[in-house]
């Protein structure tokens, strides 16, 4: 590991960005957006964090320019972390290192090819400044148009324009998603909590499901929220991304995810109410147990866990994704060949879950008009929708048959559903096969029955005294908060 630069003003700033790249990055343009801030700059400092060992002339230059001309550089601390080659990249390293190296009280891990307003960070520094337990996210705008590669400084507005994929009445659709935010707002774009409480809670957690594409700074999000942080999205403040070659990723290591490219092990922290890593960087322990009375650059030669790099080899998963790829979407059926009919079932009733899907986005492609070019690229694309959500749908389905298992592990008998939609569908037939049962259903629209069990209305839950089960994976916290205003306790409520 090389630190390439620093600059020691001796002044603590409020605020501490941390970018990343793992030698992938080929404009450097957020520098200058960082340059135009209306918060002085001696509020913010920036981070560099390189994984391989890439050193861009193009940040050497702006250093040697800013410095010729008595101006502050762009980047405050540029630090190499030159793992091999044959290591595959982890961001929640990165993430460590540049917490750790941070001086601000704040600290902001971004992604590195961002396009800022100039009001960007003094937003971030004023939602500190209002409320302290907080852990802040900026969701992101993004247009899919190649017209802005190579990258030409587009304005916000051109931005906003043709090709923009999330962005309607003056808001990202995320942010007036009420239905499904998770996967409609970026969770990975841009977070930002208290140095000390992103330490507190063990800092970005390192462990092998994080490695390459799936990951990003929402697991900590997650445990913070569980440590009794509450999460702020900015609805004033954005920041934009625009199209180029690899934008999603290409020929990476995915970890294990919903089919919507959200890690389900950072989704377990949600259920479990985990409020640390699972592995914690030993330099970040050393922090977080005050045995930190070493000079800083010490303790970031320290981050680097050279003993796991075995396990994150690039030929160590070669075979590991070839299998993956192999495995196909119906591999959760392996647990009820013992009972053939209710194993068709469930196949049945994935397919029509896949075909409904596939109506709706149908249905809201056909309400617009494209030229013959966007509709051959929709029709090449909608490959890619029927592998997501065939992805999506079989993690619906695995969760459902664990959380069946584990209640049958707690000698649970009996359960009731709270929904009556796909998801208590699934549960209903997958419990046909398991110890446990559903012996209640309620619903806010009650009426008829739900198979053979009649569906109460949502107030008569307060009456029943096992455990309810939250058949959904969408909004799920605001139907945990209905339960608990009525009176079900926290211990009775099953997550899935």
């Amino acid at each position: 590991m090389e630190i390439l630069y620093e600059n020691k003003t001796g002044v603590r700033p409020k605020l501490s960005i941390i970018l990343l790249d793992w030698s992938c990055r080929e404009s450097f343009h957020i520098f200058k957006y960082l340059s135009e801030q209306t918060a002085a700059r001696e509020d913010y400092e920036v981070l560099w964090v390189e994984y391989y060992g890439a050193r861009p002339p193009d940040i050497r230059q702006e250093i040697d320019r800013s410095l010729k001309n008595g101006q502050r550089p762009p980047i405050d601390k540029w630090i190499v972390l030159d793992i091999p080659k044959n290591i595959y990249y982890h961001k929640h390293l990165m993430f460590n290192v540049g917490i750790i190296a941070a001086t601000g009280r704040i600290v902001m891990l971004c992604d590195s090819d961002a396009i800022l307003r100039p009001t960007f960070v003094q937003s971030v520094i004023n939602a500190f400044e209002k409320e302290d337990g907080i852990v802040v996210h900026v969701d992101e705008v993004r247009n899919v148009d190649s017209r802005f590669h190579p990258f030409n400084y587009p304005s916000i507005d051109d931005i906003l324009g043709q090709g923009c994929i999330n962005w309607k009445d003056g808001l990202t659709t995320g942010l007036t998603d009420r239905e499904d935010p998770l996967h409609t707002l970026n969770y990975g774009a841009c977070m930002a909590a208290l140095k000390d409480d992103m330490i507190a809670v063990g800092g970005a957690d390192e462990h092998i499901d994080y490695l390459g594409h799936i990951c990003g700074p929402y697991e900590m999000t997650f445990r913070l929220v569980n440590a009794g942080k509450r999460e702020v999205w900015l609805r004033d403040e954005f920041i934009y991304h625009v199209w180029h070659p690899g934008t999603d990723g290409v020929n990476n290591h995915m970890g294990p995810h919903d089919g919507r490219n959200v890690s389900t092990t950072a989704l377990s922290i949600k259920r479990t109410g985990r409020t640390m890593p699972l592995v914690e960087n030993q330099a970040i322990g050393k922090l977080r147990l005050k045995q930190d009375d070493v000079i800083y650059e010490p303790l970031v030669n320290q981050a680097i866990p050279t003993e796991v790099f075995k396990d994150w080899a690039v030929e160590k998963f070669a075979e590991k994704n070839g299998l993956e790829k192999r495995k196909g979407i119906l591999w959760w059926v392996n647990g009820f060949k013992k009972h053939p009919f209710v194993n068709a079932w469930l196949v049945a009733t994935f397919f029509k879950i896949l075909v409904k899907q596939f109506h709706m986005k149908l249905t809201k492609f056909t309400r617009k008009s494209y030229s013959g070019r966007e509709l051959l690229k929709k029709v090449y694309r909608s490959y890619d929708f029927f592998k997501k959500m065939g992805q999506y749908n079989s993690y619906t389905f695995q969760r459902c048959g664990v959380c069946l298992k584990e209640l049958a592990s707690e000698n649970t008998g009996s359960i009731a559903l709270y929904g009556t939609g796909e998801v208590a569908e699934i549960i209903y037939k997958m419990s046909l096969c398991e110890p446990v049962k559903v012996s209640a259903v309620f619903d806010g629209f009650a009426s008829g029955s739900f198979f053979d069990v009649k569906v109460l209305p949502f107030e008569n839950i307060r009456y029943y005294n096992g455990k309810i089960l939250i058949a959904s994976l969408i909004g799920v916290d605001d139907k945990v908060e209905a339960l608990k205003k009525i009176g079900v306790s926290k211990e009775r409520i099953v997550v899935l």
